[in-house]
């Protein structure tokens, strides 16, 4: 029994799905320090945010959901796993292809509609729409949905803060503003019960045991949670929270489906209840990027009466200072700065501290001050527009 129970548990480690993604975590950390490196001449934050991110949501998420799921007592099939677990390979292996939720709900309806052998129905052209399973799985399947819900508002919540990487283009009038990139994602474990009658009848040597008369496996299954957004606003933490909010609204309805789907006992109601999930998840996110469009006039654009804030480094003066992205700094030490020259001018006048006069996205005028860097005054932490084509990090 316990050597089932360990390989069972080893299944997460066994696809691909965990590697994938580790590797496509360091392939984005290397891509944005590049990236960076190249603008602004350092990168804005050298650490590897992306791996902790992943990391930390691998473990969290994996704990918060495990219980969940197996809570609600989830029953999936092998068919929709291994499926499930392909899609998300392609996922983390094709650029910018990040929609993890509706890959999902869309592989729960093939399964609903096709049978688990859905793959060769459509192969062989026979997409007749008949049900093709009984009625506990459509029910497992919006269980599995809330799940995935509830772990998407806390990623969300937990990353709202995290945008920080600015990439530039022109607006309009030819002027540089900035856009920000929101992108990430994990990979973590959930356990799921699976009917031992199907690993019987084609892979009898999986492992097996008995709950309460009857034949399960217990797999811990790899999930991907994920997201890239490129806001053209500077409201990306405030979108965020909302987005994050909107998706625990969206738990609710999905609980409340499935306790429906219980009552009425209807496949039919299942199918329509993931069809409504789904494109209410589409619509909330094209709901908040049509905020964000909406938010474009505070776009972090180029200043000529100052010095624009792109960027904010962790752990710097700048940071103590609760300097914010799209502040404009408007006098240092005393001197009123509109480029690059008389900033660092500004700030070798006083090497121990310095002095900011600044206009927030408000509007209002504050004072900030903070010691600095001995030996290095021109290291405050702020990134600011760079001039031609390179870079310049105060």
């Amino acid at each position: 029994m316990q050597q089932q129970l360990l390989f069972n548990v080893l299944f997460f480690f066994m696809m691909p799905a965990f590697w994938f993604g580790i590797g496509r975590t360091l392939v984005d950390h290397h891509l944005r320090v590049k990236r960076e490196r190249s603008l602004y001449d350092s990168a804005i934050n050298p650490k590897h945010t992306e791996l902790r991110t992943f990391l930390w949501g691998t473990i969290g998420l994996g704990i918060v959901g495990s219980v969940l799921s197996f809570a609600f007592g989830i029953e999936v099939s092998y068919a929709w796993i291994f499926a499930y677990e392909a899609i998300v390979a392609l996922m983390l292996v094709i650029p910018g292809a990040m929609f993890p939720f509706a890959g999902m709900g869309i592989l729960m309806l093939l399964i609903l509609l096709l049978g688990n052998n859905f793959y060769t129905h459509i192969l062989n052209g026979n997409l007749s729409l008949t049900l093709q399973n009984t009625m506990p799985v459509g029910m497992n399947f919006l269980e599995l949905l809330t799940v995935m819900l509830i772990l998407q508002y806390l990623f969300l919540k937990f990353n709202r803060k995290s945008v920080n990487s600015p990439v530039l283009s022109k607006n309009i009038r030819g002027n540089r503003v900035a856009s920000y990139l929101f992108n990430k994602f994990t990979i973590f474990p959930l356990v799921f019960l699976v009917p031992g009658q199907l690993f019987v009848a084609n892979s009898p040597f999986w492992p097996m045991f008995r709950l309460f008369g009857s034949k399960v496996s217990i797999l811990v299954v790899p999930f991907l949670i994920g997201y890239r957004f490129k806001f053209v606003s500077d409201m990306s933490a405030d979108i965020l929270k909302r987005l994050a909010n909107a998706t625990g609204w969206l738990a609710w309805l999905s609980l409340g489906l499935t306790i429906d789907a219980f009552l009425w006992k209807n496949l039919w109601f299942e199918v329509l209840a993931i069809i409504v999930l789904l494109l209410a998840y589409g619509m909330v996110l094209y709901h908040y990027h049509r905020v964000d469009k909406r938010a474009s006039a505070k776009q972090v654009e180029q200043a000529v009466d100052g010095i624009r804030i792109l960027a904010v480094k962790p752990n710097t003066p700048a940071s103590k200072m609760n300097l914010q992205t799209g502040d404009l700094i408007l006098e240092v030490n005393g001197q009123a700065v509109r480029n690059e020259e008389q900033l660092y001018r500004a700030l070798q006048s006083s090497p121990a501290f310095c002095h900011l006069k600044i206009k927030n996205r408000n509007g209002q005028l504050e004072l900030k001050d903070a010691a600095i860097y001995e030996g290095a005054p021109h290291e405050i932490g702020i990134v600011t527009f760079p001039k031609e084509k390179t870079g310049a990090t105060k």
